[in-house]
Formats: C-alpha cells, sequence, structure tokens
C-alpha cells in the first residue's frame, strides 16, 4: 500500500485555459444538458490542439521524493521517500503496491517554477516487465491544464518498432463515422536530464476528454480490465449503484468517470438473458457504432481488444454504450504471431455480447459488409500510406539513439512502417480464411499414474453454419512435433485410452472441423513456447 503526502495544486502555470463546447449542437447533443443520444462521429475542432511534431517534455524530481512508500524489494517495510527505482518496479497492476512521485512537468509552452505540479507513476499491463517502461503523468490542477488535458498517458510501445501504430491508427479513425478518435502525440522525454527517448502519449478518457467534445461531464466511461460482458457477482451494486466491492469491481471495469453504474449491470444482465441478442443491440447500443468498432478491428488486426484495450461510454441520459477504440501498438499484429484462433471473429468469441451476436448470421452479413466499406472508403492502402508518409520522417531520427532499450534502428523503424499499409490486407485475408470455420474451445489434458489411463476433455467447438463436427486428437511426447498418439473423426467432447507413460512433458491437440470440408477447422485457445518456437493449440502437460 502506498502512502504518501497530500497533493497540492500549483499557481504559476503558464498554459491556455480548457475550451468548452457545452451549447453547441453536434451529433445530437441536447442542449440541457448536453449529452449524445443518437450517433458519434468526430469533429475536426477536437484536434486542433494535437501537436504533430515532436514535443520535448521535462520530468524532474528530488530523490527521495516528498511522496512516501515503501521500498519496491520490501513492501511490507516502513514508508520512505519514493524513488525512480520504486516506480519501475511496480510490475504488478492490481495489487496494493503503487508507488508515485510528485514531480516537475514542463515543455517550451508550459514552464512555471520549480515547484512540483504533477504525478508520476508506471503505467500498462504485463507491459510493465518491458525494458522500455511507460508511464502516467497526472497534473495536480483540475483548471490549468496543458493541451487542454490534465492526464498523459506516456507510452513507449516497445513492441512497435515502427513506433507509428497509435498515431496512424487515431488518425484514420477521425474519418470514419459512427467512432470516435483521440489526440495523440509525439513526446520526447527527459527525466532528472536523461533522455528517454520518442514516446507517444494518447488523449486519457476522462471528464477532461468529455467537456472538450462539450459533453456532459457526468457522462460514464468505463475501462475495460478484464471485461467478458459476464453477470458476475464482483459487479454488485448497492442502492445508490455504487459498487459493494469497488476494488474487485474495477479489476474487471474500471470507472473513469459517472455515478450511479446501475445501467451498466442492467445492460450486462440484459446481454446474458434469453433475449433476442437484437433487441438487447437496439435497447443497449448503438449498432453502428458497434459494427463500425467491431470492423476496425478486423482490419488492424487487433488481437488486444477482447476482454480490454476499449472503453465503454453512456451517457448519462441515455441507456446506449458506445465503443470507444483505445491502444493500438498491439494491432497491425504479423500472422507469424497470431494463433488460428485469433483471425477474424474468433478472437472474440469468448465474450458473451460478441459470441451472441455472431450467432445471428444477418449480423455477421452486416459486419463483413461494414467491414468491405470501411475498407475501401477509409482504410485503404492509399489512405494509410499518405498518413504513414506523413510521421515517418519524424520518428526515424530517434531509432538509432534509443537509450534505454534494445536498439530499433532507423532501417527497421522504416521497414515495420511500411509494413503497416500491406497488413491491413492481410487481415482482410486472414478474416476471410476462416468465414465457415468452426469457433476455438478450451481442452483439458491429465494420466491418471495409478491406473494409467490418458484422458482429455474440451469444450464444443459451434459452428455457426450449423455443419457437423468431429474432432482429431493427437498426444505428442518430449516436444510438439513428437507425435506418439492421434485418434480422428472423435464426435464427443471427450477421449480416454489406457496406456503407459513415463514421466516427462506431453503435449495435447484437439481440432475441430467440419465433416464435409476438413479446409473449415479450428485450434483450442492454448497458446506456448519451446525453445523460443510458437506453437498453437498445443496444450502442455506433465507426467510424474
Amino acid at each position: 500500500m502506498i502512502f504518501y503526502t497530500n497533493k497540492f495544486f500549483s499557481s504559476f502555470l503558464v498554459v491556455s485555459s480548457l475550451f468548452f463546447y457545452g451549447c453547441e449542437s453536434y451529433n445530437n447533443i441536447t442542449e440541457e444538458p448536453p449529452s449524445i443520444d443518437g450517433n458519434i462521429s468526430d469533429k475536426a475542432i477536437w484536434y486542433e490542439t494535437q501537436q504533430n511534431d515532436v514535443v520535448d517534455m521535462f520530468i524532474n524530481f528530488d530523490e527521495p521524493n516528498e511522496y512516501l512508500c515503501a521500498p519496491y524489494d520490501s513492501v511490507n517495510s516502513n514508508p520512505r521517500g519514493c524513488t525512480f527505482e520504486d516506480i519501475n518496479n511496480d510490475l504488478d497492476p492490481i495489487d496494493d503496491y503503487e508507488p508515485v512521485l510528485h514531480v516537475n512537468m514542463s515543455t517550451s509552452d508550459f514552464n512555471q517554477t520549480t515547484s512540483n505540479n504533477a504525478t508520476f507513476k508506471i503505467k500498462g499491463g504485463f507491459t510493465r516487465t518491458a525494458t522500455q517502461k511507460s508511464y502516467s503523468l497526472k497534473l495536480d490542477s483540475k483548471e490549468l491544464l496543458y493541451l487542454e488535458q490534465r492526464k498523459f498517458m506516456l507510452t513507449k510501445s516497445e513492441s512497435d518498432r515502427s513506433r507509428l501504430r497509435n498515431k496512424v491508427a487515431f488518425d484514420l479513425f477521425r474519418e470514419i463515422p459512427n467512432i470516435t478518435s483521440l489526440q495523440v502525440n509525439f513526446l520526447h522525454i527527459f527525466i532528472n536530464g536523461v533522455d528517454y527517448g520518442l514516446f507517444n502519449q494518447a488523449e486519457a478518457m476522462r471528464k477532461e476528454y468529455l467537456v472538450h467534445r462539450g459533453w456532459n461531464p457526468d457522462d460514464h466511461i468505463y475501462n475495460a480490465n478484464n471485461f467478458f460482458f459476464q453477470d458476475l457477482p464482483a459487479l454488485a451494486l448497492d442502492d445508490k449503484g455504487e459498487p459493494l466491492d469497488p476494488e474487485a469491481f474495477e479489476k474487471i471495469i474500471e470507472i473513469k468517470n459517472g455515478k450511479d453504474h446501475r445501467k451498466l449491470l442492467e445492460m450486462i444482465k440484459a446481454v446474458n438473458s434469453t433475449e433476442d441478442i437484437n433487441s438487447v443491440i437496439d435497447k443497449y447500443f448503438d449498432r453502428e457504432n458497434y459494427l463500425t468498432w467491431l470492423a476496425v478491428n478486423l482490419l488492424l488486426g487487433d488481437k488486444d481488444a477482447i476482454q480490454h484495450n476499449y472503453y465503454l461510454y453512456n451517457p448519462v441520459n441515455s441507456n446506449k454504450f458506445y465503443f470507444l477504440p483505445w491502444d493500438y501498438d498491439g494491432a497491425w499484429a504479423s500472422k507469424k504471431y497470431l494463433s488460428r484462433t485469433e483471425y477474424g471473429i474468433s478472437v472474440w468469441w469468448s465474450v458473451v455480447l460478441h459470441q451472441k451476436f455472431f450467432s445471428n448470421s444477418t449480423n455477421l452479413d452486416e459486419l463483413y459488409a461494414k467491414t468491405d466499406q470501411i475498407r475501401q472508403e477509409y482504410l485503404s492502402d492509399e489512405k494509410v500510406q499518405t498518413v504513414v508518409d506523413k510521421y515517418i520522417e519524424t520518428v526515424v531520427p530517434f531509432q538509432d539513439v534509443e537509450p534505454d532499450s534494445i536498439k530499433n534502428s532507423s532501417s527497421r523503424c522504416r521497414t515495420t512502417a511500411q509494413e503497416l499499409v500491406t497488413r491491413i490486407q492481410d487481415s482482410v485475408d486472414l478474416y476471410k480464411s476462416t468465414i465457415g470455420s468452426p469457433m476455438p474451445f478450451h481442452q483439458m489434458p491429465s494420466y491418471n499414474t495409478r491406473t494409467h489411463t490418458f484422458s482429455a476433455s474440451w469444450e464444443t467447438s459451434v459452428d455457426l453454419e450449423g455443419d457437423n463436427i468431429v474432432y482429431d486428437l493427437e498426444l505428442s511426447s518430449g516436444t510438439p512435433e513428437n507425435v506418439i498418439f492421434k485418434k480422428d473423426g472423435l464426435k464427443s467432447t471427450s477421449y480416454q485410452e489406457d496406456m503407459t507413460l513415463e514421466n516427462g512433458t506431453y503435449y495435447l491437440k484437439v481440432i475441430s472441423r467440419e465433416v464435409e470440408n476438413v479446409e473449415h477447422y479450428q485450434l483450442a485457445y492454448d497458446k506456448i513456447s519451446v525453445n523460443d518456437i510458437f506453437y498453437f493449440g498445443i496444450a502442455k502437460f506433465e507426467v510424474q
């Protein structure tokens, strides 16, 4: 648990004040209060403060800091002044240890005295363990903002060798109807005088995001953390619509703005009910927004926007929930890193809402038509190339001098930037290649050393067209390639065989396939790495 001193506001910031568009009619915003009730789209004025050139940002602080925390390597010790090392070693995003520094942030057009004006901490999930860290910076003041923002998500995107994925994605989104974009800036970060290289910063979805767009500042914004649209006890609310267990609630879906979350729970219960899914969509979602969000993720090959990496926006005077895109540094994935379970709609099959929606053939036809339209009109190779060309010379000079990581050369940066163009067609080819194939499933192997019995069970693999499905099973020993037993054409979802297995490592692979068309097949969700080689659809188990 972190202990720190009270935060205080600075009075010396030199910055433009926040613009308000509260009474402007746009996107069917009502005047009293301004809130969306209909289609959602972008407006050019929202991006006038975005910086297309690199901004130098200076973050300075004292060590040990005035904010207190326990040492990262002895979290049960007495608190003392936090250090940068504590920040960088906060590797678990969901535990109680959250060290924070009080810092002074400045840029060429945002200067003040040496007094501190912001809090600074690490951000991210699994990316916290990367060599290059990403950070969150939040200004103390609620009124005096920079770029009309209070919170800055400073993202390193170590896995994105182009350094352009977020910037290109959100620039492209501005032209697409029924979805909104974000301001994304390039920042050159200096921390206590040390050059930490190029970061990108996407606009945080908080109250400032709403006010900047002229929407009701009481509207609800939710960040999906581990959210499968399941009706779970952890999401229980009190009679005022507040979570009974806020910590458990926000591990699933984080509240970024708004009070009284009964509409959220009502929507979740409707999704999990026996009500026709299209009736649920019509009442609780904007169909065009939902289809558009799904379509752009199909086209950009975004395998991360499953249970997280997106936001839900619920206007305070509406039942509707809108999907808001977030974080595309993991999109444009290469086929060699993708399992077949991550091609096309298969990637979303574990999510209750999407599973029910895809089970209706008319809905799928609409999704694929929407995807074709967006590909042709808004995400063509020419449009993507134009945006890449706009920014490539901005990011390349930083790549040969990256100070805190494995070097990302300028030549590699250029190569991967050009791949942003070709990989959209790759994503189209992948999703079309699996149309008609069964959906993915979970598998479970086991071995009883007393009875010498090998057993395997797996979930039913659903075929959306209702075609007959059978299962092929392989058992391997030592390595996934060393197959020691096979059984094809199984009609049930379990299998048992008496056999003697010596102590060691074994691998199970079950494939579902259509009886009449072997090209329509699917793997289990499992993904493993053996000697730095990825194997998809294979579950590893030990016999001891």
